[in-house]
């Protein structure tokens, strides 16, 4: 007796049909969209693109003795938020960082934020090492994606 051995039938897709009519509508697609005319004939301005002048970030730090500095200028606790004051005044973002020694009263800190918010700082920041390292970065030119966000 014979046996019958059954064929191996392999069943597949041809793919080259299908690859040329995928090129063939992208070529279409390709040649129709670049003869494509504008409705309105229009004479757009030129883009100039104008340096952004860099910010000078109002920056309020605390030693460990608790004397305050305004962007390295020393200003007593009584003149603080008049000195606050006037710089946001000129500020779009009103915004201020806070750097704090690590050894210094927590008191002193809070009533710090307290008078920037009564200054009219609408964010506060709150500098620690890392952002430091950042700003050392960003002055030498050396920031990198990775670095984060700015300051």
């Amino acid at each position: 007796m014979e046996f019958i051995r059954p064929r191996n039938l392999s069943m597949g897709l041809d793919m080259a049909p299908l690859i040329d009519i995928v090129f063939q509508l992208l070529i279409f697609f390709m040649l129709s969209s670049s003869f494509l005319n504008p409705a309105l004939k229009l004479n757009l301005p030129k883009a100039i693109a104008q340096d952004e002048t860099p910010r000078e970030k109002i920056i309020v730090s605390v030693d460990k003795k608790g004397s305050l500095f305004v962007n390295t200028a020393p200003v007593p606790m009584d003149r603080l938020q008049s000195e606050l004051s006037a710089k946001l005044a000129k500020e779009e973002t009103k915004a201020v960082f806070l750097r704090g020694d690590a050894d210094m009263p927590y008191k002193l800190f809070v009533q710090v934020m307290d008078i920037s918010r009564q200054a009219g700082a609408q964010q506060i920041n709150i500098v620690h090492e890392g952002m430091a390292g950042r700003e050392e970065k960003r002055a030498s030119g050396k920031v990198t994606a990775a670095d984060g966000d700015s300051l």
